[in-house]
């Protein structure tokens, strides 16, 4: 019987958190990636027992505490974002990484147009620009965070067998 691995999915959270507060120049802090979306994209469509959504509105709440955001901010992104992975996690699952690399950049929409918005709401000023420029980099960083943590729980399964 194949366990499931709450170990390796809260310390990848954790490894993304850390990704996500790590101090970088100027010149390119702006292209970080959404860490904390992207490792809750990968857990929501590899392990469904895994407590994704809950995972989601947690982290969320830290990086609302962590960024000094509106509270509930990225809450609201990280939890709707992974529901609609895990809503079409059955389309996901069917297509080859190119594809499904293509095919969640909606979500990452979706996640910066929802802190962009809610900065709206509560007037905070935000640079458009700088709100849509880590959807780009997101996009491309998934398929390395898939290959990583998928050779992680291959590697698990190995030596569970």
């Amino acid at each position: 019987m194949r366990r499931v691995p709450h170990l390796a999915f809260w310390i990848s959270l954790f490894v993304a958190l850390f990704l996500q507060l790590v101090m970088l120049p100027d010149s390119i802090a702006n292209v970080r990636p959404l860490w904390i979306p992207l490792v809750l994209a990968f857990w929501a469509l590899q392990e469904p027992r895994v407590p994704v959504l809950l995972a989601s509105f947690l982290f969320g709440i830290m990086l609302d505490v962590l960024f000094d955001s509106v509270l509930g901010q990225h809450a609201l992104a990280c939890v709707l974002s992974t529901y609609i992975v895990i809503k079409l996690r059955g389309l996901f699952i069917l297509f080859p990484l190119w594809q499904s690399t293509v095919a969640l950049l909606p979500v990452w929409v979706i996640y910066a147009f929802l802190m962009f918005w809610i900065d709206g709401v509560a007037k905070h000023q935000a640079d458009v620009w700088l709100r849509w420029v880590p959807v780009a980099s997101t996009t491309m960083f998934w398929p390395l965070v898939y290959v990583v943590l998928e050779s992680h729980l291959r590697r698990r399964h190995r030596s569970q067998e």
